[in-house]
């Protein structure tokens, strides 16, 4: 059997439910064999869904703190946001952390000194898709997968965080068509991009446990395009909550599966290895 693992799981230090205990616990007592942390880093601004800088640290010596053993493996890791010229996963400040690993993300595209989320309030995403791109939501795709080349090209992290989430809204406004020949260029791009790098892409399910989306980040022939570029691929639920750390596991080995994948990437007894699907 497959182990069970996940390394995409927040608490309630950033804009997660429950103690890191309470994660745990679950992870614990469903059998998995290796559970890695991933607080979203503090951004330069102040927010509501990232760590505080005051709270780092603590985060940091909480998950330490956490017995780790031959049964359950617990990882500390960090999720850290990509904004040009001001922070990014490969920033030297966050080595004295200690991380055992990072997952680079891109949630947000800067416009007039601002940063707009791509996943968050709606009012927020509206004004930079309908003002800031006129509606045009191949030129907004465009910029954010541009954005994900730069930080994959900057490097420093392990993991590549939901490759298409500015697809999250799509199911709530239909302002996407995953078809268009501009989209699946941009995309394509970063998946070469990502071709030899070592980087891991996952399959996230956190937008379904939220009820954001119907899918998986990424989109089926998003999958099979990183097959055939053999890029490594991991399995991870981006859990907010404690009951979500296996959340929709079966049905993304599945997808997995139909894809051409028969192995994927597991931090187990320190070392990134593969473990058959």
């Amino acid at each position: 059997m497959p182990l069970k693992t996940n390394y995409h799981t927040h608490n309630d230090l950033c804009d997660g439910e429950g103690r890191l205990e309470e994660y745990l616990g679950q992870a614990r007592s469903r059998g998995f064999a290796a559970l890695g942390f991933s607080s979203h880093a503090p951004l330069p601004y102040s927010n509501e869904w990232t760590l505080e800088e005051k709270d780092l640290q603590r985060y940091c010596d909480g998950v330490r703190a956490l017995p780790s053993d031959k049964d359950l493996e617990v990882y500390l890791g960090l999720e850290i946001d990509y904004l040009p010229e001001r922070m990014g996963p490969a920033d030297a400040g966050w080595d004295a952390l200690g991380l055992d690993y990072r997952i680079g993300s891109v949630h947000s595209i800067p416009v007039d000194g601002r940063d707009y989320s791509i996943d968050g309030p709606d009012e927020e995403f509206l004004k930079l898709w309908k003002e800031y791109y006129a509606g045009d939501a191949l030129a907004l795709s465009e910029a954010y997968y541009r954005l994900m080349g730069e930080m994959i090209a900057h490097g420093g992290f392990q993991i590549l965080g939901h490759i298409d989430l500015v697809k999250k809204k799509n199911d709530t406004y239909s302002y996407l068509d995953e078809r268009e020949p501009r989209y699946r260029h941009a995309v394509g791009a970063v998946l070469d991009r990502l071709k030899g790098s070592g980087i891991i892409l996952e399959i996230n399910s956190g937008g379904i446990f939220r009820g954001a989306t119907s899918e998986v980040y990424p989109s089926p022939w998003i999958l099979t395009e990183a097959f055939e570029r053999d890029l490594p691929l991991m399995i991870n639920a981006d859990a907010h909550r404690p009951e979500a750390i296996d959340f929709h596991l079966e049905e993304s080995r599945t997808l997995a599966r139909e894809s051409g994948y028969r192995k994927l990437k597991v931090l187990i007894g320190g070392q990134w290895r593969d473990d058959p699907l």
